[in-house]
């Protein structure tokens, strides 16, 4: 029995050492992994499921009548298909970016990319143009970066448009977040996964497969958490922020090297925003109040908010700013000194610390990429403010903070178009096609009395045209519930068939539900034309 006892401190001890001894491997292969940068981490890969994206973005498919094809299969993009042998007649424009190139909140058709794809038909009709739309909800220019490579290395493109520049602090908001709300295992797993060992050895892992509409619609309830409450419980230093500025600028620079090492080329547009916006809740009707005894602000009593305002602005602290600077540019408003209210709503957005859209100081990364790289630069911002009403750009504008109202992308179209003539690679063109073209765009969205069945032209507002004006990013996921509701109620609605069928119509794995929405559509109204062609366009394209 003591001699049982006895032994018992030796095993510890070589149990221990044993232990000790494989920390210490672990350890000093960590370090020579590190020496010699294996398993460093991959500057292109993002922590946020949403943001990946999974090159090649367009993949090989055929169409009904054996064309092969390259089509896009990632849920987050609308279907377009490219034939794979590139015609010498065929003109391909590549629109790279997130959520406000990819028109958030409406249907493919309200984008600048489709309106500039229309506007190049009409200078170019001996010629087929393409202008490929592959905008994805909330990635960055770290994203941006890997679409060009993968689109100039594979689909032979003649152009790149990019405008990126609104989610470049999502990543970092979600990690400080992270950090802040994980418990002990999460914060020791995450730490595990900064090693090079884990990293390395996670490389040789096989790849996932692509994602499922079920794994879209989680990483989608993701970003609305990040969206909701990130922003309210973390800030940024100035640091911080000058880093993440600093990153975006190198990664839109070597876009630019990609394009050119590939012939390709490529015009870059600052990134546009609302200066109305202060959140989804607009200032009280009496917000004077406070600063002027109590009362609203009767139109003698303005001088004296300003006065009242720049009070509270010289005691802010710098979190403060841009809540009284807003207040300010509204009250300059009022008075008609547009010119200071234009001023005070910029400050006010360059200041404001939630960081969910391009600042100003990133629109002078992109203009100076432009003119070091050789690139066509637009600025976005200028074209906007020069129809926007007294230079300001709101609501008319932008239906929230920085994804565009069917108005601005057929302005951002127009504005696009005139740089690609200045660089040669549009024709100029001596009947004004492109200002024709956007003045009876916007005339037509002036006249509209319900969003058209026509898939080309529908909108993805369905039976509510007030839904334009709606300040909600997922109000057209919100339409389809609606839509689905509405044929639950009423299966024989022939408009709410025709609108299902518009919106499957742009899903990648989309072509079956359109179709039988479709016929049931054609079989309910007689045989409306505008279905019809619906359907036959699909068919051409797409087996069901």
């Amino acid at each position: 029995m003591g001699a049982r006892r006895s032994l018992f401190p030796a095993r510890l001890r070589l149990t221990l050492g044993a232990v000790a001894a494989g920390l210490l491997m672990v350890v000093a292969l960590e370090g020579v992994l590190r020496l010699f940068g294996l398993g460093a981490p991959d500057p292109s890969r993002t922590t946020l499921a949403y943001q990946r994206i999974d090159p090649p973005l367009l993949r090989p498919a055929e169409r009904p009548d054996g064309t092969p094809v390259f089509a896009t299969v990632d849920p987050r993009l609308p279907y377009r298909a490219l034939s794979r042998a590139k015609g010498a007649d065929e003109l391909r424009v590549f629109v790279l970016g997130g959520s406000a190139a990819a028109g958030l909140g409406f249907s493919p058709n309200v984008t600048f990319a489709r309106h500039l794809e229309r506007i190049c038909a009409e200078l170019l009709p001996e010629r087929r143009v393409a202008v490929v739309n592959l905008g994805i909800v909330a990635i960055s220019s770290r994203q941006v970066r890997q679409a060009a490579e993968d689109v100039c290395a594979r689909y032979e493109p003649d152009l790149l448009v990019v405008y990126s520049g609104n989610n470049e602090f999502l990543e970092p908001h979600a990690e400080k977040y992270a950090r802040a709300t994980r418990g002990p295992v999460a914060r020791a797993r995450a730490a595990l996964g900064e090693t090079h060992l884990f990293r390395l050895l996670s490389g040789a892992r096989p790849e996932p497969p692509a994602r499922d509409l079920a794994e879209h619609d989680a990483a989608q309830r993701e970003l609305r958490l990040t969206q909701r409450e990130i922003v309210r419980a973390i800030e940024m230093d100035a640091g911080e922020v000058d880093r993440v500025v600093d990153e975006y600028e190198r990664n839109l620079d070597a876009v630019a090297r990609t394009a050119r090492d590939a012939g390709v080329p490529l015009l870059l547009l600052s990134v546009a925003s609302n200066w109305e916006w202060r959140g989804r809740e607009d200032l009280d009707p009496d917000w004077t109040a406070e600063l002027i005894g109590g009362r609203a602000a009767a139109p003698e009593d303005w001088e004296s908010v300003v006065a009242e305002l720049d009070a509270r602005l010289a005691a802010a602290s710098d979190k403060e700013r841009h809540e009284w600077l807003f207040r300010r540019a509204v009250a300059h408003e009022r008075l008609a000194r547009f010119d200071r209210a234009r001023a005070d709503y910029r400050a006010a957005m360059n200041a404001d610390p939630h960081l969910r859209r391009a600042l100003d100081r990133m629109n002078e990364r992109v203009r100076a990429v432009a003119e070091r790289r050789g690139a066509s630069h637009l600025d976005t911002v200028a074209l906007l403010s020069s129809h926007a009403r007294h230079g300001i750009v709101g609501f008319a504008e932008f239906y929230d903070y920085v994804h565009m109202t069917p108005r601005a992308a057929v302005l951002v179209a127009g504005g696009i178009a005139e740089k690609l003539q200045d660089a040669g690679i549009l024709p100029r063109d001596g009947d004004g096609v492109v200002d024709a073209y956007v003045e009876a765009a916007l005339a037509a969205l002036e006249l509209l009395e319900e969003d058209p069945w026509e898939v080309g032209e529908w909108l993805g507002v369905g039976p509510d045209l007030a839904r334009i004006r709606d300040r909600d990013l997922w109000k057209y996921d919100k339409l389809l519930d609606d839509l689905d509701g509405i044929l639950a109620a009423d299966p024989d609605d022939v408009a709410a068939l025709v609108y299902r069928g518009n919106a499957a119509f742009f899903r990648p794995d989309g072509a079956a539900d359109a179709a039988r929405d479709y016929r049931r559509a054609l079989e309910l109204s007689g045989g409306d034309a505008r279905v019809r062609a619906n359907l036959e366009l699909l068919l051409r394209d797409r087996a069901p």
